[in-house]
């Protein structure tokens, strides 16, 4: 009688599929379900809207965008969003994708963080770069994957893994001062400027990058070659350094130069005449640290380390960046 039950029940599955389309979804829900992992490279801790320093680390209800086109139906701007950090992390689409079949290669592109209308893995809007207070905020720190897009990967059972790298370049500065200063001397803000013809060193919100190559298409309105950072409490200066980032976009700049603006506690303002940097090409996923000496007339700013955004050992850099 059990196998008469089971056969009716079976043969009631089989026959509902009036169309093909049915039955290929009653397989896809079984097998061919597309899922993903994420991974920052180059990051001590692998999350990302808290840091350590310049650490990122993935957080429950971060978002990515992803793009397949090899996909039963293609992913385009597919939001995934992150639960589970802290114990089993799972990145759950929008709208469940699946394998078009087993031996197709498909191409995966995602970012971070997610944005609605970014319907163009070619033209993807990057963020506005100001305002900026000196620490990384994660709505500005731009994240790329491309690891499996140039060659692809076939269905599996497992999760498609994307590597992300950070598509923009940081600059580290560890700014202390002089005997010539007094005690108690605050820093308002640091003005990071580039020369009158550059465009690069800030974006309105309107610039695009090419997910695949990691390429920059400045906006042509972003006109402004200044970056602001403005701590929200005004660091106290000494002779320990005080940390302050600054997020910029990769490119060759015309004699950047620095600029910091103190306060003393009697005589009031100090704007310290500006220095240039020893560097003029920035490149992505690349953290730039100087330390920089304050006198009441002059700033010392040394050569840079430059370094990975947060040096680790292994780990593959996406190629296209």
């Amino acid at each position: 009688m059990k196998k008469i039950i089971l056969f009716v029940f079976l043969s009631a599955v089989y026959f509902s599929c009036t169309k093909e389309t049915d039955c290929d979804s009653i397989r896809s829900n079984d097998f061919d379900q597309i899922a993903i992992s994420a991974e920052i490279i180059n990051a001590d801790i692998h999350s990302r809207t808290g840091y350590t320093g310049s650490s990122a680390v993935w957080a429950n209800n971060d978002s990515l965008g992803l793009f397949c086109q090899q996909s039963k139906a293609a992913a385009v701007n597919l939001r995934f969003l992150l639960s589970g950090v802290g114990s089993t992390p799972v990145w759950t689409p929008a709208t469940p994708i699946y394998w078009a079949d087993a031996s197709t290669f498909h191409k995966f592109l995602g970012y971070v963080p997610y944005a609605s209308g970014n319907n163009d893995p070619t033209a993807v809007k990057l963020p506005a770069l100001t305002p900026q207070n000196g620490t990384i905020n994660p709505a500005k720190d731009f994240l790329i994957s491309n690891n499996q897009y140039a060659t692809g990967v076939q269905r599996s059972g497992s999760a498609v893994p994307l590597n992300f790298t950070h598509a923009l370049a940081l600059i580290q500065f560890d700014i202390t001062i002089g005997n010539s200063i007094t005690a108690s001397t605050v820093l308002n803000n640091l003005v990071l400027a580039a020369g009158p013809t550059d465009k690069l060193i800030n974006t309105d919100g309107t610039s695009t990058i090419n997910l695949s190559s990691g390429a920059i298409s400045p906006s042509a309105s972003a006109t402004t070659n200044t970056i602001t950072v403005t701590p929200a409490s005004a660091p106290t200066l000494s002779g320990t350094a005080v940390t302050l980032y600054v997020l910029i976009l990769p490119g060759t700049y015309t004699a950047p130069t620095l600029q910091l603006n103190l306060t003393e506690p009697v005589t009031g303002a100090i704007a310290v005449p500006a220095k240039p940097l020893a560097t003029t090409t920035f490149a992505a996923n690349t953290r730039y640290t100087y330390s920089v000496n304050v006198t009441r007339t002059a700033l010392t700013i040394s050569t840079p380390t430059i370094t990975d955004w947060t040096p680790v050992s292994g780990g593959n850099i996406n190629p296209g960046i």
